[in-house]
């Protein structure tokens, strides 16, 4: 239970940074500017989350499963090679997609430092030393929203710079804490064994993080080839619910990829299935009565959470509940699968899946409008979701 509690508290510090920038940060810029920090910050993660999916979760599943050192500094390698095509597509895309140099240059920055801060909080889930992820995690987060507030209360919160800014220098400082944890996550090895190994379970774990990126805010880079960033602003703060809903999935899963590794080594197969049904019963309960309210109090609440400027995120944000509750079979079921080794049953799914959603979302929206993107959402997670769970169980019951 403490285990849990701790995971839990690691995965509110996203919801409590949530909050934080409905109050604070969509509430100081203007919308086209923070339409331009959400396309920044969305490539951010879609690109740390390719790098952070691809190795660091791989090096969650070895040293959980108990193959250690000989793979941390392949996974540091690989990391920083993976970063560094990030930095290049930045570059060439970002702008294309309406971004100043300067936006697009604190973007990649932002993009380097993360890999250190990563594989320490690797290292921490993997041996469950929650309260360094947790120290680590704090730095980012409240970092962040102390710095958007001192600068909201001195009235210098008015640009996607500014933000953005404000985002890197909290990530140097959480990178600054993850190397006080773990000093061995700079240290690269050049053995051509442990790299081919690393990438031979690295290409298929990658899948499912950009898979899970994707669907929490990758769409938003689709999006904004069919719309502009001010069209999109509204649909971008309502996202943010929809993130601040999967945190509780996010919690459950955060124990239970490691979990699904060790226990699968033992050859606990039903032990790891009844626990994975416990965890998808409970994320289902926390989540159904919020859902709920929300979808009957979004009129007055929405407003007084992001201001009168976006009361056109209202029906974007309900639209969204139904995505909400199906994300946790996506998750559960993802994670599962890659902790006991057999990601290529995932990978393949999630890409079919993305492709279905990538093909929606720019025919429909350009030919209808934005509000059928939460409904494409809800379908994608829906199809994911069924087919994962139907696959993890058909491979643990015949384990």
């Amino acid at each position: 239970m403490a285990k849990a509690g701790w995971a839990l508290a690691i995965k509110s510090l996203p919801a409590f940074y949530g909050l934080g920038v409905i109050f604070i940060l969509i509430r100081a810029l203007p919308v086209e500017e923070y339409g331009q920090y959400g396309i920044a910050w969305a490539f951010l993660n879609v690109a740390a989350m390719c790098t952070r999916g691809l190795w660091a979760m791989t090096l969650v599943q070895r040293w959980a499963s108990g193959r250690r050192e000989q793979v941390l500094g392949a996974v540091l390698g690989l990391s920083l090679g993976t970063t560094g095509i990030g930095i290049i597509v930045g570059i060439l895309l970002l702008p294309w997609l309406g971004l100043s140099s300067v936006q697009t240059g604190l973007t990649c920055v932002a993009l380097l430092i993360l890999v250190p801060r990563d594989l320490a909080i690797a290292l921490g889930q993997a041996e469950e030393k929650m309260k360094r992820v947790f120290a680590i995690e704090v730095c980012y987060f409240l970092g962040s929203l102390i710095g958007f507030a001192v600068l909201a209360s001195a009235h210098s919160l008015s640009t996607a710079e500014t933000a953005l800014l404000v985002n890197t220098a909290a990530i140097v400082l959480s990178s600054i804490a993850g190397m006080w944890f773990y000093p061995q996550v700079v240290k690269p090895a050049f053995q051509n064994a442990d790299y081919r190994g690393v990438m031979g379970y690295g290409k298929w774990t990658g899948v499912l993080a950009i898979g899970d990126v994707y669907f929490q805010q990758g769409d938003l880079l689709v999006l904004s080839v069919v719309q502009n960033p001010v069209a999109i602003a509204p649909y971008i703060a309502a996202k943010t619910f929809l993130r601040l809903f999967a945190l509780a999935s996010q919690a459950m899963t955060f124990l239970l990829y490691p979990m699904a590794a060790r226990l699968a080594a033992q050859r606990e197969y039903q032990k790891l299935l009844s626990k994975m049904k416990i965890a998808l019963t409970g994320i289902v309960l926390l989540l159904l009565p919020a859902c709920v309210a929300l979808w009957f109090y979004a009129d007055p609440l929405i407003p007084t959470l992001l201001g009168a400027k976006y009361m056109d995120s209202i029906p974007y944000v309900v639209a969204l509940l139904p995505a909400a509750l199906l994300e946790p079979l996506f998750s559960t079921g993802g994670n599962v699968l890659v902790g006991i080794g057999r990601p290529r049953l995932a990978a393949v799914a999630i890409l079919a899946v993305i492709a279905v959603n990538v093909s929606c979302n720019l025919i429909l929206v350009d030919r209808f409008d934005l509000h059928v993107a939460p409904w494409i959402l809800a379908g994608s997670y829906l199809l994911l979701g069924l087919t994962l769970q139907w696959r993890v169980r058909s491979v643990l019951k015949r384990m």
